[in-house]
């Protein structure tokens, strides 16, 4: 089949992408090629009825299928077995590392968080190579697919949220913080929460220039050559504070998975 044959083929069929992550779980579904994406959160108890519903309610109909990709599996389990009750018919496909076409030089590739190499394969297609691809959610990633589109690996850091609990939970004085939208930064802190949330979003917007730099030269690139894609639900809180000429996709696991789908018909 060829490309435009499997492009018409997906655009008549429905499909709903899932993006199990820690704190979160994304669902969308496409209508023609425009994706739909709600972002539910694990606090709702009936989670995963919301993410079964949310396709249903785009296009007033079951899916054709479920396209899967979770870093957790406990949940991943849940939602699929509601489904199942739900939606018998309907086939469920986890997707896993050996799904993605891309290489990979990690040591363990069916261990690596398989959202980190759907976001290397998709900000490679788009923006081509080499990539650092910066993932921001409960934890932060830093990943870099070379010049010859091979998935290096990256750098792995507690995110804001875990950052701020940490400071919280180990110290007497130090208050618990909320990160709402429109955080405003300022150099240096003036009160307690300021010095937190800007020492927080400063400190990894200092570690992501300085990687950037790190792995261009490491590579003996020049840094101008690199491709630097954000990603992630607490992107727009950082990009602000960025040097680094970059990219901003959201949802960038959804649209990975979307993409393989289509190849796969």
């Amino acid at each position: 089949m060829t490309n435009e044959d499997a492009s018409l083929a997906f655009a008549h069929s429905t499909f709903a992408f899932v993006d199990i992550g820690n704190t979160s779980a994304k669902v969308a579904t496409h209508v023609a090629s425009k994706l739909h994406v709600k972002a539910i959160d694990y606090r709702r108890e009936d989670w995963p009825h919301h993410v079964a519903q949310f396709p249903q309610t785009i296009h007033g109909k079951e899916v054709d299928c479920w396209v899967v990709a979770s870093v957790n599996q406990a949940r991943s389990q849940t939602l699929e077995i509601l489904i199942g009750r739900q939606q018998p018919q309907t086939p469920i496909r986890q997707v896993g590392y050996q799904d993605v076409p891309m290489k990979t030089s990690v040591e363990q590739p069916n261990r690596l968080g398989i959202d980190r190499l759907l976001s290397g394969f998709m900000a490679a297609k788009r923006f081509g190579t080499p990539v650092v691809v910066v993932s921001f959610g409960t934890a932060v990633t830093i990943d870099w697919v070379d010049q010859d589109g091979i998935f290096c690996g990256g750098l792995i850091l507690p995110g804001m949220q875990l950052q701020s609990d940490s400071l919280c939970s180990r110290t007497e004085a130090l208050p618990e913080i909320q990160w709402e939208r429109g955080v405003t930064i300022t150099l240096p802190g003036r009160n307690t929460q300021s010095a937190i949330r800007s020492g927080i979003i400063l400190g990894l917007a200092s570690a992501i220039d300085g990687v950037v730099g790190r792995y261009a030269e490491a590579s003996e690139i020049s840094k101008d050559r690199v491709q630097t894609v954000i990603t992630g639900g607490n992107a727009e809180l950082i990009t602000q504070h960025l040097r680094c000429t970059h990219h901003v996709v959201t949802n960038l696991v959804c649209h990975a998975l979307m993409d393989i789908s289509i190849m796969k018909q």
